[in-house]
């Protein structure tokens, strides 16, 4: 591997920029930062299998938190405060990229996650840093009475998935 401006990332079939940026940077609309392998220039729009690319480590502040989780199966599709509807976690790490209540308002193809206003703004877009490393496309959409500075609750799909998930460390790279 090459890469020197970031870290390799080799393209797979059926990849589009788009959808790297999307898994790799938590937003899309970052392609432009993707590199080619000798960081000289910016990649163009096409790109091949086995071809090596460098995606940007990550910038922007890196918050620690402490995760909690609610259940889609108790809060289905009742507005969230930000009266927008993100997708569940499961359903981003499988990459099932479609809305959750899509006959219903805005949806984002983000995690939606509650947060306290004061740390992170409703509807600020982040990256959601798992405890296992994984990295999430995660939005600010909703609130908590019991979500204070230092805390965030991440949609999961069942009540039984929240419980046995319990607390655990995440980061939000803003």
């Amino acid at each position: 591997m090459t890469c020197q401006c970031g870290r390799s990332y080799i393209v797979r079939q059926g990849d589009i920029l788009f959808d790297i940026a999307q898994r790799e940077l938590g937003d899309g609309n970052r392609w432009p930062e993707i590199m080619n392998a000798d960081c000289s220039k910016p990649v163009n729009e096409t790109i091949f299998p086995g071809q090596e690319l460098c995606i940007p480590n990550g910038n922007g502040n890196a918050i620690e938190l402490e995760a909690t989780f609610y259940a889609h199966e108790n809060v289905g599709c009742a507005f969230p405060a930000s009266g927008v509807f993100g997708i569940t976690l499961r359903a981003a790490l499988e990459g099932d990229w479609k809305p959750r209540c899509p006959d219903i308002g805005e949806n984002v193809l983000r995690v939606q996650c509650a947060v306290a206003r004061s740390q992170i703004p409703l509807r600020t877009k982040f990256t959601l840093v798992l405890w296992d490393g994984r990295q999430v496309p995660a939005e600010a959409l909703d609130v908590g009475t019991a979500i204070v500075t230092g805390k965030i609750d991440i949609l999961v799909d069942t009540i039984s998935e929240a419980l046995e998930l319990g607390r655990k460390p995440v980061k939000a790279i803003l």
